[in-house]
């Protein structure tokens, strides 16, 4: 069953199997033949084979001593070229094993390293930099995330925020009617005023650098945790989720060079698309190397009609590998 899984087939896969253990763990029950019928009007496999290849997931987190989703049951007949792309998708989840906790939450072991909440923690500090605050649907669009993984991600980063002694850094997050955070900082954190923890992010992360990992950080794999990484490092929210959809609808690669270095990219407008007049669909832009963007910033590099690279002729010599590459160009 192994041969013809496509990356993305493997992250939904992930992804999917990971929403049913959240499901599980706060007691909600789980359709999980509307989870496989879903992947299969996505992707034409049978839904069949994306129930096995759920208990192949399960075999491989019974494999790094974890538990997993109750009724999947794990199925050994893993390959080893699958495994660990399998393992790579699931980064640090892990599912508790035999646990008493009460609160459902506790269920779910949070991951020693999280790419996805990693770039989140990077922006809200980019924020906090820049004396910002953002809504949650800023945060839901830049991440492409739901209103729930919001939910689950700002408390993953305020247990972060109080283990390192920092302010509270989902305070950052408020509601544009009431100026409150999603959840209860109060009863959750013990913070007593919103706007006195904000100010305190303020202050703090204007004298303060991130604390370095006592480990490095793993590389980031997986085009969805690699789009949170690269949305991250813009501040303005509507930017942010503009990179996100660029990077993804160009499947993480540059249009122009297939560079898939994440430091190395840049979501570049198509010229007569303003960012002002909200033109930040996929559609309005392409993902350039860095060094690419700027020519085609400059009219250095151009497309055509028909999406084939052009150059000017006092770069051609240095580009010259990439002149008449054809790009996949939206008509809109």
């Amino acid at each position: 069953m192994d041969e013809g899984w496509s990356n993305a087939e493997l992250e939904a896969s992930v992804n999917a199997y990971k929403r049913m253990a959240r499901a599980a763990a706060a007691g909600e029950r789980i359709n999980k033949s509307a989870i496989y019928r879903e992947l299969e009007s996505r992707f034409g496999r049978a839904a069949g084979a994306f129930e096995r290849r759920m208990q192949n997931i399960s075999a491989v987190l019974q494999d790094l001593d974890s538990d997993w989703v109750p009724g999947l049951k794990p199925l050994k007949n893993v390959g080893p070229n699958v495994r660990p792309r399998i393992e790579a998708l699931l980064g640090g989840f892990r599912i508790q094993k035999h646990t008493t906790a009460k609160d459902p939450s506790a269920l779910i072991a949070p991951p020693m390293f999280s790419p996805e909440l990693s770039a989140l923690r990077n922006w809200l500090i980019a924020i906090a930099r820049h004396r910002m605050t953002v809504t949650p649907a800023d945060a839901m669009a830049a991440f492409g995330i739901d209103e729930a993984e919001l939910r689950k991600a700002i408390r993953e980063l305020g247990q972060q925020s109080k283990a390192r002694g920092e302010p509270i850094l989902l305070a950052l997050i408020a509601n544009p009617e009431t100026g409150g955070c999603p959840i209860d900082l109060r009863s959750e954190f013990g913070v007593e005023s919103e706007d006195g923890e904000r100010q305190r992010l303020f202050a703090f992360w204007e004298k303060n650098e991130p604390q370095e990992a006592a480990e490095p950080e793993p590389e980031v794999l997986g085009l969805r945790p690699r789009a949170a990484q690269f949305a991250s490092v813009e501040i303005r929210p509507d930017q942010a989720a503009f990179r996100r959809r660029v990077f993804l609808a160009c499947e993480g690669k540059c249009a122009v060079s297939g560079c898939d270095v994440v430091s190395a990219l840049d979501a570049a407008h198509l010229r007569g698309r303003d960012w002002r007049k909200g033109h930040n669909a996929a559609v309005d832009g392409v993902l350039l190397r860095k060094d690419l963007h700027a020519l085609y910033d400059n009219r250095l590099l151009f497309f055509s009609v028909d999406g084939r690279v052009g150059l000017h002729p006092s770069v051609r010599d240095y580009y010259l590998d990439f002149e008449g590459v054809t790009v996949r160009l939206s008509k809109v």
